[in-house]
């Protein structure tokens, strides 16, 4: 099958390429025109991935990369810059791709949204597919451009799903980790040498790269996939507090490990946005950290259980927490 994948030089697309390829689809690479020399190398480095360079935005070039295309993976969206730029290159841009996919071959689209979506606030002990998203407008607004971006951007494509008929698949990663790109926003907080580990027997709800990439080349060709909005959480439990420490060891890097309870920090981010309101009044902004939606999306003990994405895919995670480890921090001889 030949598969479109957009945001192919990200940090996750890479390896969804490579994945695609692996299980033999024929991969259209999908680059923005302003695509760095790395991303560019690295996915033309996988032999016979055709490359397409285009902005989602102004698609002009969409009509020619969606040429015997059959299914799409979208997975190119803003992660940084302000809110204006974030809603423009996810929820824009989707826009703009769903309406050349509207006029094409293409049977089957996967998207990557994210459990930013979820309403952290009100779950209680377990947080599933079933779990509510974000409706309040406030609260919507004190979550931030990410989460309202990929909320509308599930929205358009499950329109645009039910009106073109096509099989869709949305896939909500947790945090997604390699070496280098270590979720610890969702760990705690660093404070000199110090890594605030908050809430540290917490689970984490963490995705090696290379099992989520494969992930989402599985969504593309496998049937029980379609219709399905999953979770990708690896099944290991792992908590706050040992992914610091293996990182810290692992890495090499610098630093030492602080237990902050949950609830020490929650009551500080409480007290902060109490003081900023009575100081600032309702337009006050605090860091994110010090926001109480924010501080529970990224640290609120709760459980990821992975049976509904195992159940579909037929199985667990392709590596283990200790293989994804070693593959992210491999030994040197001295070491082993």
């Amino acid at each position: 099958m030949r598969v479109l994948v957009t945001g192919a030089g990200g940090f996750l697309g890479r390896h969804v390429v490579r994945a695609l390829h692996r299980r033999g689809h024929e991969v259209v690479a999908l680059l923005r025109p302003a695509a760095d020399i790395a991303a560019i190398e690295a996915v033309e480095a996988v032999e016979g991935v055709r490359v397409a360079r285009a902005d989602l935005r102004a698609p002009a070039g969409l009509a020619g990369a969606l040429d015997g295309v059959h299914a799409v993976v979208h997975l190119a969206a803003a992660v940084s810059g302000d809110e204006d730029a974030q809603f423009a290159a996810t929820v824009i841009g989707t826009e703009r791709l769903l309406e050349a996919v509207a006029g094409s071959d293409v049977e089957r689209f996967v998207l990557a949204s994210s459990i930013a979506v979820y309403d952290w606030g009100s779950v209680d002990a377990r947080l599933t597919e079933d779990s509510p998203t974000v409706q309040d407008v406030d609260a919507l607004d004190r979550r931030g451009g990410y989460t309202v971006a990929k909320l509308w951007q599930e929205r358009l494509t499950r329109r645009a799903a039910e009106q073109q008929g096509w099989e869709l698949t949305i896939l909500r990663p947790g945090f997604i980790w390699a070496a280098g790109r270590e979720p610890l926003a969702g760990i705690g907080q660093t404070l000199g040498p110090l890594l605030l580990v908050l809430g540290p027997r917490r689970p984490l709800p963490i995705t090696y790269v290379e099992n989520c990439a494969e992930r989402f080349a599985q969504a593309v060709d496998i049937p029980a996939a379609a219709g399905r909005t999953l979770n990708v959480i690896d099944p290991d439990t792992v908590s706050a507090w040992r992914f610091a420490t293996e990182y810290l060891r692992r890495s090499r890097a610098d630093g030492r490990c602080v237990p902050v309870p949950y609830r020490l920090g929650r009551a500080i981010a409480q007290l902060a946005g109490l003081t900023s309101r009575t100081a600032f009044g309702p337009g006050g902004r605090l860091p994110s950290i010090l926001t109480l939606e924010h501080f529970e999306a990224r640290f609120k003990p709760l459980d990821f259980p992975s049976e509904r994405l195992r159940s579909v895919f037929r199985g667990p995670a392709p590596l283990t927490f200790a293989e994804s480890l070693d593959l992210a921090y491999p030994r040197r001889a001295d070491q082993r």
